[in-house]
């Protein structure tokens, strides 16, 4: 069996499952860089050399990345269904990881693009994203009606997306991520005096593409700290780690699965902090 039928009969109807947006970059990568140089080789003379000979072909470390996953789970999932004896992708060194840290906020710049978003039709978007550690997906999808303000609890139920050009509704990334988190006293007394009358989205009816770029916009209008949609999530966590938040805490309000992964990604200590380590770590050893 070719690459390009098994993936037309079996691998791509079995997708269908997955979000829209999963999907859309799974095509992607098919049909920008596998269908074109493998699709037409058969399943069992997809051999360790010539995977690793077409991977080191493509130019972009972050398309081979993309690339490579794609492939690799169809390879997985031919084995699983007795179309291949072996997993041949244990045989090839994959793409390296970028390395890529995310730029942050530290707390004087959150504070300061609260202040300067007061009154902006995004400040209820943006105090939850901030201070709440969302994905972007999760602070897009919000609705008034999440949010208690007697409690200051929020319940996280829902993602707004934007694929192919229209909006789309999707579930949670994974079972944790289905949570309630916990808004701080001043974002719930500021929330009470701007909710609207009448329930809806905290983003009102913005598209995501719309917040994108009237956030961006202001930011650079009133100078504001900028960082992408995504990195006030990473802010939240780094700033509450360097705050002494517990780790599994953090890990929580994030709805990772696994504290390793929120401490792979977030526990990344500044060097005041580290010299505070040193200092306790000095006093224990010559008191």
């Amino acid at each position: 069996m070719l690459l390009n039928e098994y993936w037309a009969e079996s691998y791509w109807p079995a997708c269908g499952r997955l979000r829209e947006c999963t999907r859309v970059g799974y095509a992607s990568a098919w049909n920008r860089h596998i269908r074109p140089e493998l699709g037409d080789v058969e399943l069992v003379n997809l051999t360790g050399p010539r995977i690793q000979s077409w991977l080191d072909s493509i130019n972009s470390p972050g398309a081979a990345r993309k690339a490579w996953a794609v492939l690799r789970q169809m390879l997985r999932s031919a084995v699983r269904l007795g179309l291949l004896d072996v997993d041949v992708t244990g045989r090839v060194t994959p793409p390296k990881p970028s390395g890529y840290e995310p730029e942050v906020l530290d707390i004087r710049q959150i504070r300061q693009l609260l202040q300067g978003f007061h009154g902006h039709e995004l400040e209820a978007w943006l105090i939850c994203s901030v201070c709440l550690g969302l994905r972007t997906e999760e602070a897009l999808g919000l609705e008034w009606s999440d949010v208690n303000l007697n409690t200051g609890k929020v319940r996280i139920r829902r993602g707004l997306q934007w694929v192919d050009g229209h909006e789309a509704i999707v579930e949670p990334k994974t079972e944790l991520s289905r949570r309630t988190v916990v808004l701080p006293r001043f974002a719930v007394l500021r929330l009470r005096e701007i909710r609207p009358r009448e329930s809806g989205r905290l983003i009102g009816f913005l598209n995501p593409g719309q917040v994108a770029r009237r956030y961006a916009s202001w930011c650079h209008s009133q100078n504001l700290p900028y960082v992408p949609r995504r990195n006030l999530r990473h802010s939240w966590a780094s700033t509450a780690l360097g705050a002494g938040v517990d780790v599994a805490v953090v890990s929580r309000a994030l709805g990772h699965s696994s504290i390793a992964t929120t401490a792979r990604y977030y526990l990344r200590p500044d060097s005041e902090v580290l010299r505070e380590a040193q200092r306790t770590w000095e006093h224990a050893l010559i008191r």
